[in-house]
């Protein structure tokens, strides 16, 4: 099953997708063939499984799997599977102290999620509406890991329509209304599409690598 981070519980339910954890979704407005969603999101605690690690605890993050259920879940059945384990953060505090405990493989999958739930959910204008820009560079990184060239310009793409359109985000975000961005913001419903397109290839590159790289993201039981 999909599941997005600790922030989002409803993404992925059509096409048997679900969300990480608990996040208030954003009701979904669709207009011109594109996904609005009009109020922010909130953080809430994370579904915590019975087979997650020690937030306490230091050194790396290497859940107990089965080495069967490892070799037969596939794309993003496989990516949640190993990532559940990990999404124990209960805020942004905790956060940080794990993410200096994940492998590079760790934070191309968690970051990569984020990104993910967001765009899916209502476009890069929701991402960076948000406010997970500041994943970015982690999100870049893990996309340069696996050697996904395509989402990495997308990104880039994205990233720089964001920056040249900044002060358009800070006024609507003045006046808490969101929704001229997507009337005017055009070319960010191009990266939408593209994005809807091609990012099961992206989870299909994470799974390769995980495959590749099984020590760091479980041990085997």
């Amino acid at each position: 099953m999909k599941n997005s981070l600790f922030w989002d519980d409803t993404k992925y339910i059509v096409n048997n997708m679900t969300q990480l954890s608990k996040l208030l979704i954003l009701p979904l407005i669709l207009s011109c063939g594109q996904i609005k969603t009009q109020k922010k999101t909130t953080i809430e605690a994370p579904v915590v499984s019975k087979n997650t690690v020690d937030a306490s605890g230091s050194g790396p993050l290497q859940p107990l799997f089965s080495k069967a259920r490892f070799d037969s879940l596939h794309s993003w059945d496989f990516g949640w599977a190993i990532l559940e384990p990990i999404n124990i953060a209960k805020n942004e505090e905790d956060e940080k102290l794990l993410s200096k405990r994940f492998t590079p493989g760790q934070k191309a999958l968690y970051y990569f999620w984020y990104l993910d739930a967001e765009v899916t959910n209502g476009g890069f204008i929701q991402f960076y509406w948000n406010g997970y820009g500041k994943y970015l560079p982690s999100i870049m990184d893990g996309l340069k890991l696996i050697g996904d060239s395509s989402m990495l310009n997308l990104v880039i793409k994205a990233d720089k329509e964001y920056t040249a359109n900044r002060k358009k985000f800070n006024l609507q975000r003045e006046k808490e209304d969101w929704s001229p961005l997507y009337n005017n913001l055009k070319k960010f419903e191009e990266y939408d599409h593209v994005y809807y397109a091609t990012h099961d290839k992206t989870m299909d590159l994470i799974e390769k690598y995980a495959r590749e790289h099984a020590s760091e993201f479980v041990k085997f039981e």
